[in-house]
């Protein structure tokens, strides 16, 4: 029941053909897409009231279709140029210390209200400063501006160069202070136990009260390419060296994040900075007496909640949860959701059909994952909480240009949840038809048209993929490979389609698609003893099924008839430049954009 069979394209695909490979385009290259914009710097410091400084710390890597200017103003990144250039000269003023496992002195709370990491202030990293010569930058540019953050890089005199990372301020202070205080413990935890390449953190701050102004991590400067340049997912079968190439660079980052096993599920957190976690202290596991789990910072449970929560109640349901608590973990995440629909009910229209979904998924729970199940392969293995890094792609992978080692980058919101509910990585998921072998799965493809043999090329470069990273990492973990499994996927699918929920008031939709696949395969699992229950938990009638159905169709014709729907109306600076250029895109008289009806010529 669990071995991996093709799914060959039958006429029953072909209407639906052209809409889901579209959609899966424009993810594909909503994810892919890097700006070609050069880098901005600035090197007048001295000059608080220059206007280029306020330019320079706008948002400039796209546009919104609409709403752009504020948009933009909710990503503008201002922070003290002189608080900086403090910070980083008080790091050469403390003592540089040890870098023995046993002996590594805790985070140092510093008077400016800033955090440093003594045991990576060292000569080889900061270089050294002396009185006749103290440190100065010389230079700031701006090198990344992401979805959740700017990428700065700083140049000093002492020819060290640093990496300073602002978050944008699209989110509440409190959930931004949770997320940084989990990651620069998490980043600190896999350096210095798992032995993971990251850049090294010298210095953070969780909130804006410091010297730069912002909250920010200031890290260490890895020189060299983006792994991203070896990844091309639509290349063809000639390049697949490269592409195998950049999947086990990755795949060694995961294996090396699936050593590690906990008690329990969460979040890391630094010991010595506690966050008043919703547990009594014989529920905290403390690691070498350095780290703690604590509550989760999986985005989608924080994501617009506080507005609606009080701190201390929305944290008893983050956890931790204690080891192999499968039902705990999806059922809180199912009721964070289902709680905050009913707050957002009393104030908006009614959301009757999203409260339903979330109170289905409640009752669902328990009856997914069961620890006593014989039939599933390392059940015990695949319920063991391990890391799992929520962006784990090769536009995180930095290749150091001197030791050609790889670094990984990034670890917002990494958790700790046992394998069994962490999803395969962004960059090489697809949930379409698969196509293993384009001769042998479609016979008809040489009939076929240029453009229908395009989507039946892309349906197999998009297997191929994710069948060579599955391929990657049974080599590295076959005792974890089961979580790979069709059937374990689709046991898991409701709970992740709650996690990748987001903005749209439709998505609740995709989550009833999970539990209404799951229950026409249910007997079929219950015969070959991979769920206990021989009725599926939840009752479909075909009436509430056929409505789904036409829901989840107009939601997706939305998707595709909407232009770029899948990045919520942004578009990268140099295509939006060259679209509006060309008159595709048109301005109207509110300041928004669209898709012009008629050609350029013929439009006013």
């Amino acid at each position: 029941m669990l071995r991996r069979s093709a799914t060959r394209l039958s006429t029953q695909w072909k209407p639906a053909l052209s809409k889901r490979v579209l959609f899966n385009v424009a993810n594909v290259v909503a994810a892919r897409q890097i700006s070609s914009k050069p880098e901005q710097s600035f090197t007048k410091l001295t000059n608080e009231n220059d206007p280029n400084r306020e330019k320079f710390f706008q948002y400039t890597w796209g546009t919104w279709l609409k709403n752009d200017k504020l948009e933009k103003e909710k990503r503008t990144t201002k922070f003290s140029i002189e608080g900086l250039n403090d910070i980083i000269t008080d790091l050469y003023s403390q003592p540089t210390t040890t870098t023995q496992a046993d002996s590594i002195p805790p985070p140092i709370n510093n008077k400016n209200n800033t955090v440093s990491l003594p045991q990576n202030l060292t000569p080889e990293l900061l270089g050294s400063s002396t009185k006749t010569t103290p440190v100065q930058i010389t230079r700031l540019s701006s090198i990344h501006e992401g979805k959740y953050h700017r990428v700065y890089k700083i140049d000093t005199n002492l020819n060290t160069s640093f990496i300073l990372r602002i978050p944008y301020p699209l989110t509440d202070q409190t959930t931004q202070k949770f997320l940084i205080e989990s990651e620069v413990a998490t980043m600190d935890y896999v350096s210095l136990k798992l032995k993971i390449n990251v850049p090294k953190i010298f210095s953070y701050a969780s909130d804006a009260k410091n010297p730069l102004g912002q909250p920010f991590i200031l890290q260490q400067f890895i020189d060299g390419p983006l792994l991203m340049r070896q990844w091309n997912p639509l290349a063809d079968d000639k390049e697949k060296p490269q592409l195998q190439n950049a999947i086990n660079i990755v795949s060694d980052f995961q294996q090396k994040l699936n050593k590690a096993t906990f008690k329990n599920s969460g979040s890391l957190y630094f010991s010595a900075r506690k966050l008043d976690p919703p547990t009594t202290a014989e529920e905290v596991e403390t690691i070498d007496s350095r780290w703690y789990v604590g509550p989760s910072v999986e985005k989608s449970l924080w994501r617009n909640k506080l507005q609606y929560w009080k701190l201390n109640d929305l944290l008893k349901l983050l956890g931790p949860w204690k080891q192999e608590n499968v039902t705990s973990i999806i059922q809180d995440t199912a009721k964070v959701q289902l709680e905050t629909l009913k707050k957002e009910e009393k104030n908006a229209a009614t959301l009757s059909d999203n409260i339903l979904t979330f109170q289905n998924l409640t009752h669902l729970a328990p009856s997914l994952f069961e620890s006593s199940i014989t039939k599933i392969p390392n059940l015990k293995e695949l319920l063991k909480p391990r890391l799992f890094h929520p962006d784990l792609d090769p536009m995180n992978v930095i290749i150091d240009a001197k030791t050609k080692e790889p670094y990984l980058l990034d670890f917002e919101a990494t958790t700790i949840k046992p394998t069994i509910l962490q999803h395969s990585p962004q960059f090489i998921r697809y949930d379409g038809p698969k196509i293993y072998d384009l001769q042998k799965d479609t016979p008809e493809y040489k009939e076929l048209s240029d453009a229908e043999k395009q989507q039946y090329e892309f349906i197999y470069k998009r297997t191929r993929n994710e069948y060579m990273w599955e391929n990657a990492m049974n080599e590295r973990t076959p005792d974890l490979i089961t979580t790979m499994a069709p059937p374990i996927k689709l046991l898991r699918s409701p709970y992740v389609a709650s996690l990748e929920m987001k903005d749209e008031l439709e998505e609740y939709l995709l989550v009833d698609e999970a539990m209404i696949q799951l229950s026409k395969v249910w007997s079929t699992f219950y015969e070959n003893g991979l769920v206990k229950e021989k009725e599926f938990p939840l009752k479909f009638t075909e009436d509430q099924i056929k409505k789904h159905n036409d829901e989840l169709t107009a939601f997706h014709e939305k998707l595709i008839r909407v232009p770029f729907a899948a990045t919520k109306g942004w578009v990268p600076q140099d295509m939006f430049d060259n679209l509006l250029k060309n008159g595709i895109i048109v301005k109207d008289k509110d300041g928004n954009y669209s898709i012009a009806s008629e050609p350029k010529s013929k439009s006013t």
